[in-house]
Parts: C-alpha cells; structure tokens; sequence
C-alpha cells in the first residue's frame, strides 16, 4: 500500500504550465496559480510569499497546503482572476467561499462574491441572506434581503423551527428582531392603505365600487362603512368592496408587498359578490381593474417609506451593549 497522497490537476484556468506556485485543496486537488493575482487579491497570501520555502525537490513548484475544498478554492480563485464568476451549487457552498475569502482578507473577491451570492439566491433564500448580510456586515444587501422577505407570509408569526428559520444561522437576535420589527411595520403601512382612499387621484373617483344608486340593492344595508375618498370625500361605500379592502387588508398584513394584490383571493370574491347587484355587475370589472392597479402601486409606495436605515448598524449594536452592560464611555 502506497503512502504517497493521490493528488490531480484542477481544471482550467489552474491547470497552466507557467504558473509559480501550487495550493494543493484539502482534497488533494493541485491549482497551479500565480502568485502576482493571489498577492494582488490577498495581504495574507502576499505576506505567505515572502516567506522562506523549503522545497525537497528543486526541479519541482512550490505546494502550499490548504484547508480548503477544491470546490470552495475553485471558486475562490475564479472570483480572484480574470474569468466568470462562478456559480454556487448551493447557498452552503456559496458561505464556504465568503468564508474562506473573509479568512486570507481579500477585500475584493469578497465584495465581488457578496454580489455573485445575492443575484443567485436572492429569489429563494431570502432570510439567509439577510443573516449573510448581517453577520457580514452588508447593509445594503441587507436591506434587500430584507425586502425580498416581504413575500413570505405571516413571517411575524411564522413557525420558528420551519425550514426557513432553521436557514438563518448564526443571527444575532437583535438583527431577527430588526427584521421582524420591519415586516410588522411594513403590514401595518399596507394595511392601512385600504383604510381611507384618500390617496386616490381626484380624477379616480368616477370608478363605481362606492357607488350603487340606480336601484341596485348594495347600499339597502344599514352596516355599510363610511370610508374617505379623493375627490368625494366621505362615502358609504358598496358592502362588497368595503369586504374587499377589509380582507385584503388582512392579507397584506400578513405579506406585506405589492405581489399580494395581484394574487389576493379577496378579489375574486368581491367579483362575484358585485354580481349579485343589478347595478354593480355592470361596472365592476372595469372598475376594480382599474382600482386593483392603483391599490398595488400604492402599496408599493407606502412600503418604500417604511425605513430600513436601522438594519446592520454596528453603531447601534455598540449602544445596546453600553447600556446593556452599564459600560461607561471613555471621554
């Protein structure tokens, strides 16, 4: 039985001839890099090269053993060179890699890695991300993850040991309580947007879902709601769109985005309701098009104000541990 480790040669780009050094994976895949870009890319590598180095075999390159996987240095040296980026075969892999570039300081790859991480799992790791960003230290990448959050339901309320929790590791919790924080006031924005229609445009208010007066029978109820609208002002409105609001309210709470007027059940429903008055079935489709649209974009508006400025701020977590700790600031 041979004791002599069985290695083999990355693939292109680190396969070249030229190159001046080996990094040899903790899976005993050889990269024949360069030492130029890794010194470029990395003080901890510049500083390495300096070193003294002992070679049994003159005629042979330098091998320098690493901790990492050939996947995660595959990736790692193409973020370094001038290729593509790679693409992550998962978000573990993708962490791996942040790790390893946190680890030989290389400022560069990591941003450049950071962006890579974010287009690729934005749309189905949210949360994790947000946990990446946090213990990164991105705050703008925060800020999006965060956002993107928006689209899962009852997050405020949601199952802790779920799937989607169990991916958010290594969070603080004074970052989960700041998302938190900003999904509850992000569904108390979009709900309250049903509330009063006073941010219609004067010009909307020849829509008909408030309007049942040429004998239909919506308006015949004594609970029909009072709501304020642009250009009209104080309205009973049709028992069947003041369900709408009510219930689509509800869900926006609960998924506070612009999606969730798009896919809200509530709406199909009210539909159907409408066509139970002689009158409204007239008008209803083209009426509540119409309302649908500008419903969403001022979802979409009101959620842009909510702030997002207080995510990732190291500043604030120095101020919660002074005062956690009665820590006294040195003048």
């Amino acid at each position: 039985m041979s004791d002599v480790e069985e290695t083999s040669t990355a693939q292109a780009p680190f396969d070249n001839p030229d190159s001046d050094i080996i990094l040899r994976s903790s899976d005993g895949v050889n990269f024949h890099v360069f030492k130029l870009i890794l010194s470029l890319a990395s003080p901890v590598f510049k500083d390495m090269f300096t070193l003294p180095q002992s070679q049994p075999d003159a005629s042979s390159m330098h091998t320098i053993p690493m901790a990492e996987s050939s996947t995660t240095l595959n990736s790692l040296l193409l973020l370094c060179y001038p290729t593509p980026n790679p693409t992550f075969s998962s978000l573990d892999d993708a962490i791996a890699v942040l790790e390893a570039a946190r680890k030989y300081d290389m400022a560069g790859t990591l941003s450049c890695a950071s962006d890579v991480v974010m287009a690729q799992f934005l749309a189905t790791e949210p949360l994790q991300l947000y946990a990446l960003a946090c213990r990164f230290g991105w705050k703008q990448h925060a800020r999006v993850a965060a956002s993107r959050t928006l689209l899962i339901k009852d997050l405020v309320v949601g199952d802790p040991t779920s799937y989607q929790f169990a991916k958010m590791r290594d969070i603080t919790g004074l970052d989960y309580h700041r998302l938190i924080v900003y999904h509850y006031e992000c569904g108390i924005a979009a709900k309250q947007v049903g509330e009063s229609l006073a941010w219609l445009e004067p010009s909307s208010n020849n829509m008909q879902m408030w309007k049942c007066t040429r004998g239909g029978n919506c308006m015949r109820s004594n609970s029909n709601r009072t709501i304020q609208i642009a250009g009209v002002g104080k309205l009973k409105v049709t028992p069947w769109f003041d369900e709408y609001l009510v219930s689509s309210g509800n869900e926006l709470y609960a998924k506070p985005c612009q999606s969730t007027i798009w896919t809200s059940i509530s709406y199909n429903r009210a539909i159907v309701k409408a066509h139970e008055c002689s009158e409204c079935r007239t008008t209803v489709f083209d009426s509540m098009d119409r309302f649908r649209t500008l419903y969403a974009g001022q979802v979409k508006k009101v959620i842009a104000m909510v702030s997002s400025g207080y995510l990732v701020s190291p500043l604030y977590h120095a101020y919660v541990l002074i005062h956690r700790w009665n820590w006294k600031l040195i003048d």
